[in-house]
């Protein structure tokens, strides 16, 4: 039986982790798509604070943690995912996908119709599947000073579901019909 992640905000105690399994990330994944000095590059210039510093920018990052150590994290501004990671030995596992649906309920939540990404092409087939459709390919500068070239991404998000009604707000007549199915107490 394979285990499920719990998924929390990081916190300030996060930093080290973070940058370790998004160093990884990159430098693992990232080959698929470019070269080792443009890897390096995009990997270039992070450090334990880089995260933290986000979040007072308004990003809202999400960890995904399995006994008791970080395997993914996303990070969302407003209708954009920023950054969306999970550790090369945990994937395969759905928890990029939970991290990327759990992302399109908070910006949901906040009003937003659609979703971007600007997706590094290791990433693109992911995002695909997640429904986002390509809008511009575009060069991107890394930290390390290096340019690679990234690709632009929207995808459209559900209407928020309207609340389901409690079971007292159903129609009398219907309860014992749906009390006898096992639908409710």
């Amino acid at each position: 039986m394979q285990a499920h992640p719990n998924f929390r905000p990081i916190t300030a105690a996060d930093g080290a982790a973070i940058l370790r399994l998004h160093r990884r990330a990159i430098l693992l994944d990232g080959v698929r798509a470019y070269s080792p000095a443009m890897v390096r590059s995009w990997a270039d210039g992070m450090n334990a604070d880089y995260h933290g510093r986000s979040m007072t920018c308004g990003s809202l990052i999400e960890a995904a943690e399995m006994h008791g150590a970080i395997v993914g994290f996303s990070d969302v501004l407003g209708d954009e995912i920023q950054g969306l990671f999970v550790d090369p030995g945990f994937s395969r596992r759905g928890i990029a996908r939970r991290l990327a649906e759990r992302a399109f309920a908070r910006m949901q939540a906040r009003g937003h119709e659609r979703a971007r990404v600007t997706a590094a092409l290791s990433g693109v087939g992911f995002y695909e599947a997640l429904g986002f459709r390509p809008v511009r390919g575009v060069r991107h500068p890394t930290r390390g000073g290096m340019v690679v070239p990234v690709l632009e991404m929207v995808r459209e998000l559900e209407p928020a579901a309207p609340p389901v009604p409690s079971v007292t707000s159903w129609p009398r007549p219907l309860l014992p019909a749906i009390q006898r199915a096992g639908g409710a107490p």
